[in-house]
């Protein structure tokens, strides 16, 4: 009885229910071998090929950060995506203030000399020129001898100068009472220290200078003349 021939003479099988022959085509070895031992976050599956060896993975959840960029370490977040930190001392002021120092308060000391106690105040004055007239104050803050020098030099000068023109004769009689209210502001403050600077000289007093006693005859013709309309105003 004759046996009949296998379908491809050219392949022969093995003994065997399943085995095989080695086929014509070969698989070439994986690029990346697996590491022995087991890994601190257990083996990958089969299937998928591990990182070379000296590259640690990453906990499985947590994607690895692409080559060229270095892994932050153990227990602090890696940072994502294309820009990196900001350099040590980045949004930091620039011109660090010194310990301790803050600016002066305004308006402490007099404007002149620098000492203290000061108080703001104004001293005016006024000129009369038959047609025309000027209007002159001095404004700041002074101690009480650089306010009582201004006081009065402003006053001899108003009382000298101030009568000479028609709207002056009102005017000026209104200056000096107002710059009186300011010498009793000024004689409050008490004697300065810690002046800084020069201050200025109160010299003599109102009456004892040259304008002051050029001054005392139209204020006094001034004053008179107020005396006879009142008494008779009071008369009449």
């Amino acid at each position: 009885m004759s046996t009949s021939q296998p379908p491809h003479p050219a392949y022969q099988q093995q003994p065997g229910p399943y085995q095989q022959s080695p086929g014509p085509y070969q698989q070439a070895p994986g690029p990346y071998q697996q590491s022995p031992g087991p890994g601190p976050y257990g083996q990958a599956q089969a299937g998928y090929p591990q990182a070379p060896a000296g590259h640690p993975q990453a906990p499985m959840g947590h994607p690895q950060a692409p080559a060229g960029h270095p892994q932050a370490p153990m227990g602090h977040p890696q940072p994502s995506g294309p820009y990196q930190q900001a350099p040590v001392g980045y949004g930091q002021a620039p011109y660090p203030q010194a310990p301790g120092a803050s600016p002066a308060a305004p308006g402490t000391g007099c404007q002149v000399c620098g000492a203290a106690p000061a108080a703001p105040m104004t001293v005016r004055g006024h000129q009369g020129m038959l047609v025309i007239m000027r209007q002159l104050h001095r404004k700041g803050t002074f101690c009480h001898t650089c306010g009582l020098a201004v006081f009065r030099k402003m006053q001899s000068d108003t009382m000298a100068q101030g009568w000479w023109g028609p709207m002056s004769m009102l005017i000026t009689p209104v200056i000096l009472l107002i710059n009186l209210f300011t010498l009793a502001k000024i004689r409050k403050l008490p004697a300065p220290v810690a002046p800084q600077g020069p201050g200025l000289d109160p010299g003599r007093s109102v009456f004892a200078r040259p304008m002051g006693i050029v001054g005392l005859f139209p204020l006094t013709g001034f004053t008179l003349f107020v005396l006879l309309v009142l008494i008779g105003l009071a008369a009449g």
